[in-house]
Protein backbone atom coordinates (compact mmCIF):
# COMPACT_ATOMS: atom_id res chain seq x y z
CA UNK A 1 0.00 0.00 0.00
CA UNK A 2 1.76 3.24 -0.86
CA UNK A 3 1.86 6.20 1.63
CA UNK A 4 -1.37 7.90 0.58
CA UNK A 5 -3.69 4.50 0.87
CA UNK A 6 -2.05 4.58 4.39
CA UNK A 7 -2.88 8.35 5.25
CA UNK A 8 -6.69 7.14 4.08
CA UNK A 9 -6.75 4.16 5.82
CA UNK A 10 -5.31 5.99 9.04
CA UNK A 11 -7.68 8.33 8.43
CA UNK A 12 -10.80 6.00 8.67
CA UNK A 13 -9.89 4.53 11.52
CA UNK A 14 -11.38 8.10 12.94
CA UNK A 15 -14.46 7.97 11.05
CA UNK A 16 -17.02 5.96 13.11
CA UNK A 17 -15.19 7.11 15.84
CA UNK A 18 -16.16 10.53 15.95
CA UNK A 19 -19.39 9.41 15.60
CA UNK A 20 -19.58 7.28 17.99
CA UNK A 21 -19.88 10.18 20.59
CA UNK A 22 -23.73 10.68 20.02
CA UNK A 23 -24.69 11.13 23.40
CA UNK A 24 -25.63 14.39 24.92
CA UNK A 25 -26.10 14.86 28.80
CA UNK A 26 -28.12 17.73 29.95
CA UNK A 27 -26.52 18.09 32.90
CA UNK A 28 -23.16 18.96 31.28
CA UNK A 29 -23.12 20.23 27.77
CA UNK A 30 -23.47 23.48 25.78
CA UNK A 31 -23.82 24.48 22.45
CA UNK A 32 -24.09 27.73 20.62
CA UNK A 33 -27.96 29.41 19.51
CA UNK A 34 -26.52 31.07 16.25
CA UNK A 35 -29.82 33.49 16.75
CA UNK A 36 -28.49 34.91 19.60
CA UNK A 37 -24.39 34.05 19.05
CA UNK A 38 -24.82 33.83 23.60
CA UNK A 39 -23.72 30.24 24.88
CA UNK A 40 -26.05 27.34 25.77
CA UNK A 41 -25.71 25.14 28.89
CA UNK A 42 -27.90 22.28 29.55
CA UNK A 43 -28.51 22.13 32.96
CA UNK A 44 -30.08 20.45 35.54
CA UNK A 45 -32.90 22.65 36.06
CA UNK A 46 -35.76 22.22 33.77
CA UNK A 47 -36.85 25.79 33.93
CA UNK A 48 -33.23 26.80 32.66
CA UNK A 49 -33.30 24.14 29.93
CA UNK A 50 -36.27 25.54 28.52
CA UNK A 51 -35.49 28.77 28.63
CA UNK A 52 -32.25 27.81 26.26
CA UNK A 53 -34.44 25.94 24.10
CA UNK A 54 -34.51 27.77 20.09
CA UNK A 55 -37.63 28.62 19.74
CA UNK A 56 -38.38 27.82 15.72
CA UNK A 57 -41.86 25.96 15.56
CA UNK A 58 -41.58 24.84 12.15
CA UNK A 59 -37.80 24.27 12.23
CA UNK A 60 -38.58 22.24 15.40
CA UNK A 61 -41.70 20.38 13.28
CA UNK A 62 -39.41 19.21 10.77
CA UNK A 63 -36.93 18.15 12.95
CA UNK A 64 -39.02 15.63 14.91
CA UNK A 65 -40.13 14.48 11.24
CA UNK A 66 -36.57 13.64 9.96
CA UNK A 67 -35.69 11.56 13.34
CA UNK A 68 -39.30 9.61 13.23
CA UNK A 69 -38.23 8.47 10.11
CA UNK A 70 -34.55 7.86 10.84
CA UNK A 71 -35.69 5.63 13.77
CA UNK A 72 -38.06 3.63 12.04
CA UNK A 73 -34.99 3.14 9.40
CA UNK A 74 -33.01 2.31 12.51
CA UNK A 75 -35.54 -0.44 13.41
CA UNK A 76 -35.90 -1.34 10.31
CA UNK A 77 -32.30 -2.29 9.49
CA UNK A 78 -31.65 -3.41 13.05
CA UNK A 79 -34.55 -5.99 13.24
CA UNK A 80 -32.54 -8.97 11.37
CA UNK A 81 -29.58 -9.95 9.90
CA UNK A 82 -31.29 -12.00 7.20
CA UNK A 83 -30.01 -9.59 4.47
CA UNK A 84 -26.45 -8.92 6.30
CA UNK A 85 -23.10 -10.78 5.80
CA UNK A 86 -21.09 -11.09 8.41
CA UNK A 87 -17.80 -8.89 7.94
CA UNK A 88 -16.56 -10.57 11.58
CA UNK A 89 -18.00 -12.70 14.47
CA UNK A 90 -15.61 -11.18 17.25
CA UNK A 91 -16.78 -14.30 19.25
CA UNK A 92 -20.53 -15.29 20.13
CA UNK A 93 -21.61 -11.83 21.92
CA UNK A 94 -20.11 -9.68 19.10
CA UNK A 95 -20.73 -10.02 15.59
CA UNK A 96 -19.95 -6.89 12.86
CA UNK A 97 -21.97 -6.85 9.51
CA UNK A 98 -22.54 -5.50 6.62
CA UNK A 99 -24.52 -4.55 3.95
CA UNK A 100 -25.25 -2.48 0.54
CA UNK A 101 -28.46 -0.55 0.59
CA UNK A 102 -28.78 0.98 -3.45
CA UNK A 103 -25.38 1.33 -3.07
CA UNK A 104 -24.96 2.75 0.32
CA UNK A 105 -22.89 0.53 2.44
CA UNK A 106 -24.41 0.11 6.09
CA UNK A 107 -22.95 -1.15 8.95
CA UNK A 108 -24.18 -3.31 11.99
CA UNK A 109 -22.57 -4.67 14.77
CA UNK A 110 -24.75 -6.46 17.71
CA UNK A 111 -23.59 -6.92 21.22
CA UNK A 112 -24.17 -8.16 24.53
CA UNK A 113 -22.94 -6.90 27.77
CA UNK A 114 -23.25 -8.88 30.93
CA UNK A 115 -25.70 -7.98 33.63
CA UNK A 116 -28.88 -5.97 33.18
CA UNK A 117 -27.82 -3.78 36.08
CA UNK A 118 -25.68 -2.42 33.38
CA UNK A 119 -28.26 -0.95 31.56
CA UNK A 120 -28.33 2.48 33.06
CA UNK A 121 -24.56 2.95 32.78
CA UNK A 122 -24.88 2.18 29.38
CA UNK A 123 -27.15 4.54 28.11
CA UNK A 124 -25.25 7.40 30.26
CA UNK A 125 -22.04 6.96 28.51
CA UNK A 126 -23.59 6.78 25.37
CA UNK A 127 -25.70 9.85 26.10
CA UNK A 128 -22.38 12.03 27.92
CA UNK A 129 -20.74 14.06 25.29
CA UNK A 130 -17.22 13.37 26.78
CA UNK A 131 -18.97 9.34 27.14
CA UNK A 132 -16.10 8.46 24.07
CA UNK A 133 -12.96 9.54 25.85
CA UNK A 134 -13.73 5.81 27.51
CA UNK A 135 -13.18 4.07 24.57
CA UNK A 136 -12.06 6.06 21.48
CA UNK A 137 -8.29 7.86 21.40
CA UNK A 138 -8.92 9.91 18.22
CA UNK A 139 -12.01 12.24 19.78
CA UNK A 140 -11.08 15.72 20.07
CA UNK A 141 -14.33 17.26 21.53
CA UNK A 142 -18.67 17.47 20.73
CA UNK A 143 -20.75 20.42 21.30
CA UNK A 144 -24.83 21.43 20.80
CA UNK A 145 -24.89 23.90 18.58
CA UNK A 146 -29.08 23.93 18.41
CA UNK A 147 -31.30 23.13 20.98
CA UNK A 148 -35.10 21.93 20.31
CA UNK A 149 -35.79 20.60 23.61
CA UNK A 150 -33.98 18.22 25.91
CA UNK A 151 -33.87 15.22 23.58
CA UNK A 152 -33.45 16.78 20.24
CA UNK A 153 -30.20 18.91 19.36
CA UNK A 154 -28.09 19.20 16.39
CA UNK A 155 -24.51 18.28 17.47
CA UNK A 156 -21.12 19.37 16.51
CA UNK A 157 -18.33 16.40 16.45
CA UNK A 158 -14.61 16.46 15.82
CA UNK A 159 -12.03 14.24 15.84
CA UNK A 160 -7.88 13.74 14.56
CA UNK A 161 -6.29 11.21 12.70
CA UNK A 162 -4.16 9.02 14.52
CA UNK A 163 -1.25 10.75 12.46
CA UNK A 164 -0.43 14.24 11.58
CA UNK A 165 -2.70 17.06 11.91
CA UNK A 166 -6.15 16.17 10.26
CA UNK A 167 -8.84 17.14 12.00
CA UNK A 168 -12.50 16.17 10.65
CA UNK A 169 -16.24 17.40 11.67
CA UNK A 170 -19.50 16.63 10.96
CA UNK A 171 -23.16 18.30 11.98
CA UNK A 172 -26.03 15.97 12.20
CA UNK A 173 -29.52 16.27 13.76
CA UNK A 174 -29.96 13.47 17.09
CA UNK A 175 -32.33 12.70 19.54
CA UNK A 176 -32.94 9.94 22.55
CA UNK A 177 -36.25 7.84 21.88
CA UNK A 178 -37.16 6.16 25.73
CA UNK A 179 -39.25 3.25 23.54
CA UNK A 180 -40.18 1.33 26.98
CA UNK A 181 -38.86 1.08 30.44
CA UNK A 182 -36.43 -1.45 28.73
CA UNK A 183 -35.71 -0.42 25.85
CA UNK A 184 -33.97 3.03 24.50
CA UNK A 185 -33.14 4.33 21.22
CA UNK A 186 -30.53 7.08 20.01
CA UNK A 187 -30.55 7.81 16.45
CA UNK A 188 -28.47 10.66 14.25
CA UNK A 189 -28.20 11.72 10.64
CA UNK A 190 -27.13 14.63 8.83
CA UNK A 191 -29.28 16.88 6.18
CA UNK A 192 -28.02 19.95 4.19
CA UNK A 193 -27.28 22.08 7.66
CA UNK A 194 -25.59 25.26 5.97
CA UNK A 195 -22.53 26.17 8.12
CA UNK A 196 -21.21 28.58 5.69
CA UNK A 197 -18.12 25.75 5.14
CA UNK A 198 -16.22 27.00 1.99
CA UNK A 199 -15.11 23.80 0.84
CA UNK A 200 -18.67 22.47 0.71
CA UNK A 201 -19.48 22.65 -3.38
CA UNK A 202 -22.83 21.12 -2.98
CA UNK A 203 -26.05 20.54 -0.90
CA UNK A 204 -25.75 17.19 0.97
CA UNK A 205 -28.94 14.87 -0.21
CA UNK A 206 -29.44 12.02 2.57
CA UNK A 207 -29.93 8.99 0.78
CA UNK A 208 -31.50 6.90 3.18
CA UNK A 209 -33.72 8.99 5.45
CA UNK A 210 -35.82 10.89 2.44
CA UNK A 211 -37.44 13.72 5.21
CA UNK A 212 -34.35 14.81 5.81
CA UNK A 213 -34.76 17.23 2.55
CA UNK A 214 -37.28 19.22 4.70
CA UNK A 215 -34.14 20.08 7.36
CA UNK A 216 -32.06 23.17 6.40
CA UNK A 217 -31.09 24.88 9.31
CA UNK A 218 -28.51 27.48 9.45
CA UNK A 219 -25.74 27.20 11.98
CA UNK A 220 -23.39 29.91 13.17
CA UNK A 221 -20.05 27.69 13.13
CA UNK A 222 -16.59 28.63 14.06
CA UNK A 223 -14.04 30.19 12.49
CA UNK A 224 -11.97 27.24 11.37
CA UNK A 225 -14.77 25.65 9.63
CA UNK A 226 -15.88 28.99 8.06
CA UNK A 227 -12.19 29.20 6.75
CA UNK A 228 -12.21 25.71 5.34
CA UNK A 229 -9.53 24.29 7.43
CA UNK A 230 -11.61 20.85 8.63
CA UNK A 231 -12.78 18.22 6.38
CA UNK A 232 -16.66 17.66 6.56
CA UNK A 233 -18.17 14.37 6.47
CA UNK A 234 -21.79 13.59 6.98
CA UNK A 235 -23.76 10.78 8.56
CA UNK A 236 -26.48 8.76 6.16
CA UNK A 237 -27.75 7.01 9.35
CA UNK A 238 -26.67 6.19 12.69
CA UNK A 239 -27.46 5.00 16.06
CA UNK A 240 -27.99 2.46 19.31
CA UNK A 241 -30.56 0.66 20.11
CA UNK A 242 -29.82 -0.60 23.70
CA UNK A 243 -32.38 -3.11 25.58
CA UNK A 244 -32.07 -4.51 29.29
CA UNK A 245 -32.67 -8.51 28.74
CA UNK A 246 -33.29 -10.83 31.92
CA UNK A 247 -29.30 -11.31 32.38
CA UNK A 248 -27.59 -8.81 29.86
CA UNK A 249 -27.87 -5.55 27.74
CA UNK A 250 -28.21 -6.09 24.17
CA UNK A 251 -26.77 -3.20 22.11
CA UNK A 252 -27.54 -2.94 18.35
CA UNK A 253 -25.15 -0.27 16.56
CA UNK A 254 -25.96 0.93 13.19
CA UNK A 255 -23.72 2.97 10.92
CA UNK A 256 -24.05 4.56 7.74
CA UNK A 257 -21.15 7.25 6.63
CA UNK A 258 -20.91 9.93 3.56
CA UNK A 259 -16.82 10.51 3.76
CA UNK A 260 -17.00 13.22 1.38
CA UNK A 261 -13.15 12.35 -0.03
CA UNK A 262 -12.73 14.59 -3.00
CA UNK A 263 -10.68 11.28 -4.33
CA UNK A 264 -11.42 7.90 -5.20
CA UNK A 265 -10.84 5.84 -2.25
CA UNK A 266 -11.55 1.77 -2.54
CA UNK A 267 -14.62 0.45 -0.56
CA UNK A 268 -12.33 -2.26 1.40
CA UNK A 269 -10.38 0.39 3.07
CA UNK A 270 -13.83 2.53 3.92
CA UNK A 271 -15.29 -1.16 5.67
CA UNK A 272 -11.81 -1.63 6.88
CA UNK A 273 -11.91 2.16 8.92
CA UNK A 274 -15.51 1.90 10.00
CA UNK A 275 -15.43 -1.82 11.00
CA UNK A 276 -12.49 -0.69 13.56
CA UNK A 277 -14.88 2.13 14.90
CA UNK A 278 -17.45 -0.67 15.42
CA UNK A 279 -14.71 -2.71 17.42
CA UNK A 280 -14.69 0.61 19.53
CA UNK A 281 -17.86 -0.26 20.76
CA UNK A 282 -17.58 -3.73 21.97
CA UNK A 283 -14.92 -1.80 24.10
CA UNK A 284 -18.04 -1.03 26.37
CA UNK A 285 -18.29 -4.52 27.24
CA UNK A 286 -14.69 -4.38 28.80
CA UNK A 287 -15.70 -1.14 31.06
CA UNK A 288 -18.78 -2.35 31.97
CA UNK A 289 -17.01 -5.82 33.18
CA UNK A 290 -14.48 -4.10 35.24
CA UNK A 291 -17.60 -2.00 37.44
Amino acid sequence: MNKSYIKIALTLLSVAGYIQNIAFASESASSTNSSNGGEQEVCDNPKDVQQQFYDNPKETKHAEKFMFEALSLLKKHAKHTDDYEIYKEVDDEAIVYYKTVDGIDIGKLELKIPNADNYDGIINMLWDPRGAENFDGSFIDGSLVRIYNENLVILEQRHKCMVKSWTGYYHALAKKFILSENETAIVLASSNINVHDPNEEKKFVNPLVKSAKLFNPVIDSAEDIREGQLSKMYINLLGFIVKREPDCVKITYLISVNTNFRYWVPNWTIRMGIANKMYDIIKLRDIFQQE
